[in-house]
């Protein structure tokens, strides 16, 4: 308790300090509705981004007023109490994260010599016919097909396989059946009678290419399909990769850690995911665990405890699966056992504090999470069964384990001899919270291993622990710059080595779905280290490859519904969970601080407390690569005087801070949240989600198209470079807005979206490559001379619920002239623009910048400087305190950025409004329902030659009456919108104002 109490008195006073001048507090005005928002803008012309570099130092700059809008969520009680009391300032809703903050392995780097992977070695798929028989009428016949698995010798029981079989060469007829068995599968697969022939073989979960079968006439046929898993990799774990992830994990008690460090403001996940996503903790995980489960979901939320006896839940499983902790009462591991583990790898509930024993030293803000003893016996076990030994000899795992409980350092005591090197190389952050259970975890393998961190201060101390490259004994924490070259950019096309890092503490943003274990542990993502193609910053950078996981999480990814989706990847979770991949760290329950003066919930007459300012995101808040919706809608409150003057907004802009720096602002390698957030705004995407929605229930609105549609056919062949060829492709067709357009002026065409997908494909994109991996082609439709090149089809291998969002949202859109001569035409695998040398923001540093693309924010130079004049639109539009800057920018570096005007959605206010495209399809719009229709064109035919008083607008055409010209500004924008596919009405929570000309503040 005194520890939690020093620790809040030292943030409150840390930030009492920074406050500008005498400060009397005045209660907050903080969120009390959903903040709703607009499908346009920006509606504030100007933002300046600030660099701040550290966590810290942002937070106490939004103290001094320089901050309207932050980038990272209220770390502590303290921060949300000093923050959230002070009138100045505004509070979101707090909400859970759609991300999580955890324990990485590098599964390529050996550890301590010991081997983590193996070769993988299959044979190819076959059929092999067992027996004939008589049966079906002549010319036809029928099948029954065993599956099985021979990378694992056994039969397959999955009762989400089905089994095609389609004749050759035509593919039809075909048949497609699922386990005979139903949902207590059998392996066994029955085809009816079916025209006699050759057919092939296809499984949809599992690899048997190549495969094919004769079925004769009369005949029923019987035999096994010898099958392997869908996997790319070359490789496989081993089983010591497994024990040392379990050790690892029992050196954190996760929900001790959170509820001790951070209060209410964080949760402990139990898995390499988050609940918004839809997926379920493995069943034994108790609640003091994030484990509250979505509404309706089953089994029920989870209990304060396990009751003793019963069966062995999925946690146990995993926690006995080695064989090795006979003392343990966990069931399954001994004999008799009645208990149950916690949570994942969590045998007890340990309330050691920090500075308790002679070796655990904590970091600033640690106050409990580190293990108790079985947890440590358990840790021991686990590394001894890897190869690893004791001393003295004659000692054991418990011997360990008890000397961890002595208060003053023994000078030798029983612990594991380090092998190999005797080093683990360990990346700690420097933000709060990953420093934190970092410092936790290295404290803990340091101790194991005889090197306790206490005596660093001894002359000639080598630590087990290196913090980074050895000989760093001493702690040192890192920013996401720091560990860049090493911990991402760790493969050959980069220059870097697989085998930099050994541990990492990591921060993930997810999806609305869970395909972070597609994008980020598949292995066709690894950058060719197991599969793949070569790429400078791999997803799967920590090299998790395992043929069973790449299986289910290709099955995830590529399902046509995402109920089925969701059940994979709840497969890749439990797959992650039996090898301890990854080791849960927290997820913060998110609350953020603005400024108040951008709070619109507080208007009373000149303007509505249901128009849209700030946007609480669903799972992100204004989280740095998130806020994307709040700087498009962010505009001050009329009139709107602070009680302290330092905190007064500076009428039109938006100040943002930002707590990290910047390497790469290229969508080719750019591999943060704070690069994301300003490609984001500068790129954009042809869907756009609604921020209030999430998950299954995320609605996309067509941002840059005015429609798009998809189909599937089950017979076509689909090839490319990555994947090979396969049956089955999806081609989507996206019909381009006539009024989207580059910052520069330029229309986007369907050959610049082809363009960008191709690339992000070939060249290819750290981050966005992996929504496309499995592209067949994209090319524009109707691109001939004369003709517009507003229609693009894109062909994909396959069938998902998630194609729509993996192409329709997260491909940054390039013109393809500026980008063309940096990455090839058609794009160059490992071309100049693959490099993270190259730099689109200020290219050679002499050079004018390409930063070039149809989002709601332009990248202008604000000054001249070598090689570019000041006006240039593309950048750089970055400086320091004394020039012009590229895309590495550091502590009090700035980027400014001003409103694309040339913007589809733009301008709702300034000089320009009046003028844009905005207005034109507000006015288009008559009836206000979203998009321009045969109503509104109806509308405008029957007043023609009048004098009608809406149509007739000095600001679409001269004149009296509604003329050619009025009935033309319709008719280009005939399906164009700002809500389509959506009404107003059913777009949820979008501010009711949905025309920011015609319609009063309240809503039409």
């Amino acid at each position: 308790m005194f520890r939690v109490l020093s620790l809040a008195i030292v943030l409150s006073l840390s930030v009492l300090m920074v406050l500008p001048g005498t400060y009397t507090p005045v209660r907050a005005i903080n969120q009390t509705n959903p903040l709703r928002f607009s499908p346009f803008g920006p509606f504030t012309q100007q933002m300046i981004i600030h660099f701040y570099s550290d966590f810290t130092v942002m937070f106490q700059h939004f103290q001094l007023g320089e901050i309207d809008i932050s980038d990272w969520p209220l770390q502590s009680s303290a921060d949300i109490s000093t923050f959230c009391s002070n009138a100045d300032f505004f509070c979101t809703s707090p909400q859970p994260q759609l991300g999580y903050f955890g324990q990485e392995l590098n599964s390529h780097t050996p550890f301590m010599g010991i081997a983590l992977t193996q070769a993988r070695t299959t044979s190819p798929p076959s059929y092999t016919t067992t027996s004939t028989a008589a049966g079906c009428s002549s010319g036809f016949g029928s099948l029954t097909v065993t599956v099985r698995n021979q990378e694992t010798s056994s039969i397959v029981l999955d009762s989400l396989n089905a089994l095609t079989v389609a004749n050759q060469p035509s593919g039809s007829p075909s048949a497609t059946v699922s386990d005979s068995g139903g949902s207590t599968p059998n392996g066994v697969y029955n085809i009816p009678c079916i025209l006699a022939g050759t057919y092939s073989l296809r499984s949809s979960v599992y690899n048997a290419t190549g495969t094919t079968v004769a079925i004769g006439s009369a005949t029923t046929t019987s035999g096994t399909l010898n099958a392997n898993w869908n996997s790319p990799s070359n490789v496989r774990p081993t089983r010591n990769r497994a024990l040392l992830g379990a050790a690892i994990a029992h050196l954190l008690d996760d929900p001790e850690f959170v509820s001790s460090t951070f209060g209410p403001v964080a949760s402990a996940p139990c898995a390499f995911m988050v609940l918004a996503q839809g997926q379920v903790c493995p069943t034994g995980t108790t609640s003091s665990y994030q484990c509250l489960l979505p509404p309706l979901a089953t089994p029920a939320p989870c209990p304060a405890l396990n009751p003793l006896g019963g069966a062995a839940t999925q946690n146990d499983n995993a926690e006995c699966q080695f064989g090795n902790h006979l003392w343990l009462n966990v069931i399954g591991c001994a004999s008799g056992a009645t208990g149950h583990d916690l949570g994942p790898y969590n045998v007890g509930d340990d309330r050691v504090n920090v500075n308790a024993r002679f070796w655990n030293t904590g970091a600033f803000g640690v106050v409990q999470g580190y293990s108790g003893h079985d947890d440590l016996r358990a840790a021991c076990d686990d590394l001894v069964s890897m190869g690893l030994t004791l001393s003295p000899s004659t000692a054991t795992c418990n011997d360990v384990a008890n000397a961890a409980d002595l208060t003053t350092d023994p000078g030798t005591y029983a612990h594991i001899v380090p092998a190999g090197d005797g080093h683990i190389k360990y990346y700690i952050r420097s933000n709060f919270g990953r420093q934190q259970f970092g410092q936790v975890i290295a404290d803990t393998l340091n101790y194991l291993f005889g090197t306790p961190q206490n005596r660093a201060a001894q002359t000639g101390f080598v630590g087990t622990v290196c913090y980074g490259q050895c000989p760093q004994y001493t702690p040192r924490y890192y920013t996401f710059t720091q560990v860049q070259s090493c911990v991402f950019a760790d493969t050959p096309a980069s220059g870097g080595s697989p085998d930099c890092w050994q541990l990492y503490t990591a921060g993930q943003g997810f999806d609305p779905t869970a395909d972070q274990y597609y994008l980020n542990r598949n292995s066709i993502q690894t950058g060719t280290i197991c599969a793949g193609v070569a790429a400078f910053k791999p997803n799967n950078y920590d090299f998790w490859c395992d043929p069973q996981t790449d299986t289910d999480s290709n099955a995830g990814e590529f399902s046509a519904t995402l109920a089925i989706s969701g059940q994979f990847f709840q497969r890749a979770l439990l797959d992650e969970l039996n090898n301890a991949v990854s080791i849960p760290g927290f997820s913060f329950v998110d609350t953020f601080a603005e400024n108040n003066g951008f709070n619109l919930q507080q208007c009373t007459t000149q303007c509505s407390p249901t128009q849209s300012s700030i946007v609480n995101t669903v799972g992100f808040g204004t989280l740095a690569g998130s806020a994307y919706y709040t700087l498009l809608n962010a505009r001050q409150v009329p009139g709107y005087t602070a009680h302290v003057a330092a905190y007064q907004p500076i009428p039109g802009l938006i100040r943002r801070g930002f707590s990290q720096d910047t390497s790469n602002l290229s969508p080719f390698t750019f591999n943060s949240v704070w690069e994301g957030d300003v490609l984001a705004d500068i790129y954009d995407t042809m869907l756009s989600p609604d921020p209030n929605t999430s998950g299954g229930n995320t609605q996309f609105i067509d941002w840059g198209t005015t429609s798009h549609s998809s189909r599937f056919n089950a017979n076509e062949l689909g090839c490319n470079s990555i994947n090979g060829c396969s049956i089955g492709v999806t081609t989507q067709i996206w019909h381009i807005r006539n009024d989207w357009k580059f910052s520069d002026g330029n229309d986007v065409k369907a050959s610049d979206v082809a363009y960008s997908i191709i690339a992000y494909r070939d060249v290819p994109s750290s981050l966005l490559q992996g929504y496309v991996v499995n592209v067949v082609s994209a090319f524009g439709l109707d691109c001939g001379a004369g003709q517009p090149c507003k229609t693009l089809q894109v062909k994909l291998q396959g069938q998902s619920s998630l194609f729509e969002y993996n192409i329709g949202a997260t491909q940054y859109v390039l013109e393809k002239s500026l980008w063309a001569p940096y990455c090839g035409d058609p794009p160059i695998p490992g071309g100049t623009c693959a490099s993270p040398l190259f730099d689109p923001m200020y290219p050679s540093a002499n050079s004018p910048g390409i930063e070039v693309g149809p989002g709601p924010w332009s990248c202008i130079a604000p000054i001249s400087g070598t090689g570019v004049s000041a006006g240039h639109v593309g950048g750089p539009c970055a400086e320091t305190s004394t020039a012009l800057t590229g895309g590495a920018i550091t502590r009090d570096g700035r980027i400014l950025l001003q409103a694309n005007t040339f913007n589809a959605r733009c301008c709702p206010t300034g000089p320009t409004s009046t003028g844009s495209s905005l207005y034109r399809i507000s006015y288009a719009d008559h009836n206000n329902d979203g998009v321009v229709n045969i109503l509104d064109l109806a509308d405008v035919a029957s007043h023609y030659g009048t004098t009608d008083s809406y149509w007739v607008n000095p600001n679409i055409a001269t004149g009296s009456t509604v003329g050619a010209v009025d009935l033309a500004t319709v008719a280009i924008y005939f399906g164009h919108g700002t809500t389509t596919p959506f009404a107003p009405e059913t777009l949820f929570q979008v501010d009711p104002q949905v025309d920011p000309f015609f319609c009063p503040s309240n809503g039409c």
